[in-house]
């Protein structure tokens, strides 16, 4: 019996320059292949003329510098995970390196040496079974897309809400000990003084995840807005994908942004660069006000936002967000 590779195992496999390549996956034979290779892509029976044999050569060769970061491999593997404990299907290793293959390929067409979440939309076509199952397949594909994971890019944002929101508890109760104190000069104890830098060194470890974070998301921002100039994908298919992921992608931006400032007010405020640096009387309460963890939970919406739909509000908004436009939508409805 030959069993499926693991999940640890299918991400290190899919991240494999060039997993699963074969002859009649390329569509084409170098001229360097050797007698035994190119009588297995003359296998094929595939037939070219010249210049698209060309372009598909290059295309090929162009692949192989293609990689698929953390994101892209962990969407393909939650992607098997959901069809067979949701659509009872096996979705076979072979399957899914084809698939990775078809990613790569579909970036290199856009000169891009890397696969992006928009490249994935083309899984739509390449997971299900049975055709009723396509529209199913594509929802779920459109859920976990954005950035972040899934709910539209909100569930990264959350957890670095609550990791940063801890960090700035523990600085609160060191720094009250050390009367503002963080370089151990007005006679904190080496040990608070040392706590403080090491949660210096954890603000800025997440401060970085974060502006990554805020990349990616502006990098999937402008290749949907261009969306529709995808090769591999039908204008209307790519049109009603941006018109549901923008504004998604646009409110996990948003998202990211207030906590990266946060993140970066933190960590000024730990700063021992005496021309940043905060005097210690009032370094204490300037921390305790950065943000208001309450304030930041919800969200202003307009009253044209409010004013919509219930289903265009669900189509629209993450999980998250869906949640909050409900409750301020009944609290201006009072």
């Amino acid at each position: 019996e030959v069993r499926p590779v693991s999940d640890e195992g299918l991400m290190t496999m899919l991240s494999m320059p060039s997993p699963g390549s074969s002859p009649c996956a390329d569509l084409s034979v170098g001229s360097s292949a050797s007698t035994d290779t190119k009588a297995g892509a003359d296998e094929c029976e595939v037939v070219f003329s010249e210049g698209l044999d060309q372009i598909v050569d290059a295309l090929s060769a162009a692949s192989e510098n293609v990689y698929m970061d953390g994101d892209a491999c962990a969407l393909l593997r939650d992607l098997r995970t959901y069809m067979r404990e949701d659509m009872n299907v096996e979705v076979s290793d072979r399957r899914l390196v084809r698939a990775a293959r078809l990613l790569k390929i579909s970036a290199a067409s856009h000169g891009r040496s890397k696969v992006d979440p928009i490249d994935c939309l083309l899984l739509q076509h390449m997971s299900w079974r049975l055709p009723e199952q396509r529209a199913a397949v594509r929802e779920w594909i459109w859920d976990n897309l954005t950035p972040g994971g899934s709910n539209g890019g909100s569930t990264a944002v959350a957890s670095c809400r609550i990791l940063l929101g801890g960090l700035r508890r523990e600085v609160i109760e060191v720094v009250r000990r050390t009367s503002g104190c963080v370089t151990g000069d007005s006679g904190a104890r080496p040990a608070d003084v040392g706590a403080i830098g090491s949660l210096r060194n954890e603000v800025s470890s997440l401060k970085e995840v974060l502006q990554s974070s805020a990349a990616g998301l502006a990098r999937h921002i402008e290749l949907l807005k261009e969306s529709e100039d995808h090769l591999w994908l039908d204008p209307d298919e790519a049109r009603a994908a941006r018109q549901l992921l923008l504004p998604r992608a646009l409110a996990a931006s948003d998202s990211i942004g207030r906590a990266l400032a946060d993140a970066h007010a933190l960590e000024l405020a730990l700063s021992t660069d005496h021309s940043s640096s905060i005097p210690n009387d009032v370094r204490l309460s300037v921390i305790e006000t950065l943000w208001d963890d309450a304030a930041d939970q919800e969200i202003n919406f307009t009253d044209e936002e409010l004013s919509i739909g219930m289903k265009d509000a669900k189509k629209k908004y993450d999980a998250d967000t869906f949640r909050k436009w409900k409750r301020a939508r009944k609290k201006a409805n009072k």
